[in-house]
């Protein structure tokens, strides 16, 4: 007993040198949490997905990266939700986090909220990605994800959580790496908002998509500037943001299959579908 607690003091003046504090971390709470993190824990549902994923992360952090004080804070969040609590996704200033993820916020929290009675499982995994995302950028070099990494594994669980992409009524195409529309692009988005007062349509799902060239998290942030580009388009002729669905795929779903760092013109799109 005075050898794990010995070991647990260690490791939690090591996971603060190494990696800043979660929101909900506690040190008297590492002197538990080996005999948590040894259980199963989980249940039906969202909810009960979401215990197993806090509980995998903090065994990530408590037994990978010896990070005892922090896996603590995911702990917190398994028990919440392993008692049918929606526990929410942290906001990136709980972590002092800015720049890209303050946007990238409102567009996982839609995602989860709009898709976890459909698919519980993975929208659930996407939230715990997000978390751990943060805790990325937060954290320092030594012991904890990358942020690149952290990413990566980010914009997978994105891509499993919202709906496979159906056929799209509308495509719009730009240029080599650039997200503004170009005098074609604008006549198919007049189009689109035509289409929209014709059908009455209600909702639209925009989703943009790049080449290849490029890494993955850089080609990420360009889809979703695309796709962000040509729903504000529409909202200035008059469509209603309130249906409209954004997703970004990056270089995933390719319209023309190519091998990594080739550039195809109709690789770089979105796609934009109506329904009512």
């Amino acid at each position: 007993m005075r050898t794990l607690v010995r070991l647990m003091l260690g490791a939690s003046a090591i996971a603060v040198a190494g990696c800043s504090q979660l929101p909900g971390a506690s040190l008297g709470s590492t002197f538990t949490a080996e005999r948590y993190l040894k259980a199963d824990h989980g249940g039906p549902g969202f909810t009960g997905a979401l215990a197993s994923e806090y509980t995998e992360l903090a065994r990530n952090d408590a037994f990978e990266y010896v990070r005892w004080m922090n896996s603590t804070a995911y702990i917190a969040k398994a028990k919440q939700a392993e008692a049918g609590i929606e526990v929410a996704p942290w906001a990136p200033d709980q972590l002092g986090v800015g720049g890209e993820a303050t946007a990238d916020y409102e567009m996982i929290v839609a995602a989860i909220n709009d898709y976890k009675g459909d698919r519980p499982i993975e929208c659930a995994h996407l939230q715990a990605m997000w978390d751990q995302y943060l805790e990325a950028l937060r954290g320092g070099p030594k012991y904890c994800i990358t942020p690149d990494d952290a990413r990566a594994l980010l914009d997978e669980a994105l891509a499993a959580c919202l709906p496979p992409p159906g056929p799209a009524d509308f495509v719009v195409y730009f240029g080599f790496d650039r997200s503004d529309l170009t005098e074609a692009a604008r006549a198919t988005v007049d189009e689109i908002a035509a289409a929209v007062e014709a059908m009455s349509a209600t909702a639209l799902s925009i989703v943009g998509y790049t080449d290849t060239v490029g890494s993955v998290a850089y080609n990420q942030t360009l889809s979703e500037r695309r796709a962000r580009r040509v729903a504000d388009a529409l909202i200035d002729r008059g469509v209603s943001p309130d249906g409209m669905v954004l997703a970004g795929r990056g270089k995933t779903d390719l319209a023309v299959p190519t091998a990594d760092q080739v550039r195809e013109p109709l690789n770089r799109r979105v796609t934009v579908a109506l329904s009512n």
